[in-house]
């Protein structure tokens, strides 16, 4: 791709992630591309998961693709390890790359502020006390799903199945698959299964036992939105973009389920 200008977006409190920086802006302008935050052609994000989480931010606001430098402990996200970045920045000028579309969520608070409500892994209606249970009410479209009462409902796209989701008892979902998956987090009664939805239909939790103000919250990618009063209803759908990872020749999905995750075998 024609690298005119590029965005680095890095994990402020690690020096090494800095001098990364420093050296890959070096060896990206020897290639004619202008570090900047201004209308990206192209987003990399320098440390682990959650950096390149608050990057999709950057890369989806400016329609971006978005590439990841692992500096972190997992980096199930991220594409390049430290040392790789020269010959990445090469293959990346020769073409040798491609683009996976990832399903993107937009939530809705009644507000809004759709727009401000963006999230790859997972939307998450929790409880914002750690002293009380949240009770929640979740449709699907026009229908009536159930009532939770627990630690929260987490809303993921595919690829935020192997996040909290997964931890919450979810399913592994390829992120070429196009669906919603609903978890319920511990919840308080007998039943607790993850829910697999179509990707074109919405998600409607109402925050019903709340009733002292302050006692849920909505997370998006590990960070809190905003809090979350009583009768509050957070609707969560497909985004109408996706975000545009990109990958060089590395290992598949299954391969780097494998390898992240330290299956057996």
């Amino acid at each position: 791709m024609q690298l005119r200008r590029v965005e680095l977006f890095l994990h402020k409190s690690r020096p090494e992630a800095a001098r990364l920086r420093d050296e890959l802006a070096d060896c990206l302008a020897g290639n004619g591309a202008e570090i900047t935050d201004q209308d990206p052609d192209l987003v990399i994000a320098i440390g682990g998961d959650g950096t390149i989480l608050r990057a999709a931010q950057h890369a989806h606001l400016a329609d971006a693709p978005l590439l990841g430098i692992n500096f972190g402990l997992l980096g199930y996200l991220t594409e390049i390890e430290p040392g790789d970045e020269t010959a990445a920045v090469k293959r990346l000028s020769e073409g040798a790359y491609h683009l996976e579309d990832r399903m993107m969520l937009a939530c809705d608070t009644g507000d809004g502020s759709e727009s401000s409500y963006v999230a790859l892994n997972e939307a998450l209606v929790e409880r914002a006390s750690r002293h009380r249970l949240v009770e929640l009410d979740v449709r699907v479209g026009d229908e009536h799903l159930g009532t939770f009462k627990g630690d929260g409902v987490i809303i993921a796209t595919p690829t935020g199945s192997t996040a909290y989701a997964l931890s919450a008892g979810g399913p592994v979902v390829s992120p070429r698959a196009e669906c919603l998956v609903v978890v319920p987090v511990n919840p308080h009664m007998m039943f607790s299964r993850p829910f697999i939805l179509a990707p074109d239909e919405s998600v409607e939790v109402t925050v019903v036992g709340a009733r002292n103000g302050g006692e849920a919250a909505l997370s998006l990618d590990g960070a809190i939105g905003r809090d979350l009063g009583h009768g509050t209803t957070v609707t969560v759908r497909r985004h109408p973009r996706p975000l545009r990872l990109m990958r060089l020749s590395g290992p598949g999905f299954v391969e780097r389920l494998r390898a992240k995750l330290g299956l057996p075998g």
